[in-house]
């Protein structure tokens, strides 16, 4: 009876819509007895961001936030985020839907090469998803990293990634990221979405992707509100291992201000700004 009864909490689903601007709707599908509160709205600088509670039968589970970064080329980051501070799991789906009469380009067409593995151990991220265009328009999307908080032996927080999702479900004109997020887990995941293609020609965005699979230190891929969460280096310490942090130098994203110069591409502006504000 106890087993029907969880089934039921956590397996029967409905969907919500969250986002809808710009031709961008999101919506999250989440277990029916999950429910959202009213969204907590704030907005600072060009970040408009909307924090919802969620709660099952009247307990707190976790909350669900939307990060909405207008910059100023008009090309828009809109980050998710969700933490699960609860004891018990459930699974979700992040949607991005509208992506009908679309065409696909893959951001991580061949396997990633290595970081330095006596320096860096083992990266478990890759390039973005990719790039959906519907006329003129393009998003880019970015893929799931499922982490929790941890301390190194110094004291320094860190994210430990758990797991990165990379592969998504497209049906009906729906892209889906599913997930199942434990308790004391966070996933986060983000789009860049504009009314414009993101880089002048193909050609230009072919060597950009080629590049990144093989320049592990210059694609920032799990990107957050606060700035891109990017490898730590080894140390004594074990915990290193899956160890993700903010490197200010990373931050600064000093490869895009060089492929910006030689390759001008929105794209690459939209990175600059981006960087700009999480170094404000």
């Amino acid at each position: 009876m106890s087993l029907i009864i969880f089934t039921a909490v956590m397996f029967l689903k409905n969907e919500v819509e969250l986002y809808s601007e710009n031709n961008v709707s999101l919506t999250v599908e989440k277990p029916t007895f999950i429910t959202l509160s009213e969204p907590e709205v704030t907005e600072s600088g060009s970040d408009l961001t909307q924090v919802y509670n969620m709660t099952l039968l009247g307990l707190d589970v976790g909350t669900y936030t939307l990060v909405d970064r207008s910059l100023q080329n008009g090309t828009s980051l809109i980050f998710e985020e969700i933490k699960n501070t609860g004891w018990i799991p459930y699974t979700l789906s992040m949607n991005v839907n509208n992506l009908e009469d679309s065409r696909y380009k893959s951001w991580n067409p061949q396997p990633v090469d290595k970081l330095d593995e006596t320096k860096y151990g083992s990266d478990l991220t890759t390039n973005p998803y990719g790039v959906f265009t519907a006329g003129n328009g393009e998003i880019l999307i970015g893929n799931v990293y499922v982490s929790r908080n941890l301390q190194l032996g110094n004291g320094d927080p860190v994210q430990e990634l758990r797991h990165e999702i990379a592969e998504f479900t497209v049906e009906e004109s729906t892209l889906s990221k599913n997930l199942w997020l434990p308790p004391k887990h966070t996933s986060q995941t983000w789009l860049m979405a504009s009314q414009e293609p993101l880089f002048e020609t193909e050609e230009v965005e072919d060597e950009w992707v080629a590049f990144s699979l093989q320049n592990r230190l210059s694609q920032l891929n799990w990107l957050t509100p606060e700035g891109p969460y990017v490898k730590l280096e080894l140390t004594d310490d074990p915990r290193t291992q899956l160890a993700y942090g903010y490197i200010e130098k990373r931050t600064a994203d000093l490869t895009s201000l060089e492929w910006n110069e030689t390759s001008p591409s929105l794209f690459f502006e939209s990175m600059i700004l981006n960087a700009q504000i999480n170094q404000q």
